[in-house]
């Protein structure tokens, strides 16, 4: 039942869809994933429950090269994801430098379930040129 967040949790209930025949990490992970992903595409200041809930403006860490600019993307996710995703711990971006589309960043992710007897998460992230983040298993 606390695989999912509160409101995903009073969704089901209102649209009353049991469970499906999912084990509890599955569903713990696709809410985890769900979560990570409005977290990432929400832009800083632009909702009241905190200041810093969301993402800077990517176009701001702007001087220093690439990778400077990678790595502070980089500590900004795992900031943020590590504040406010509370059923992950252990998380650790990476910018993966190799892929060829240069109008994109790939990202992965990885982390453990602490309430799973810490089942291991892995996300791949495409942020896409207008600042929108993808997320998938």
């Amino acid at each position: 039942m606390y695989e999912k967040t509160l409101l995903e949790r009073i969704e089901s209930l209102e649209s009353g869809i049991g469970e499906s025949g999912e084990n509890s990490s599955e569903i713990e992970i696709r809410s985890v994933m769900n979560y990570v992903r409005k977290i990432l595409n929400t832009n800083r200041g632009s909702v009241m429950i905190s200041d810093d809930f969301g993402m800077p403006d990517m176009t701001v860490f702007s001087g220093g090269g690439v990778s400077d600019t990678m790595e502070r993307i980089e500590k900004s996710i795992l900031e943020t994801v590590t504040k406010y995703e509370k059923r992950l711990s252990d998380v650790k971006v990476m910018v993966d430098t190799e892929q060829n589309d240069v109008l994109s960043i790939h990202l992965s992710m990885e982390g453990v379930l602490t309430r799973q007897k810490n089942a291991p998460v892995f996300f791949e992230s495409v942020v896409k040129p207008g600042g929108k983040v993808n997320i998938k298993r």
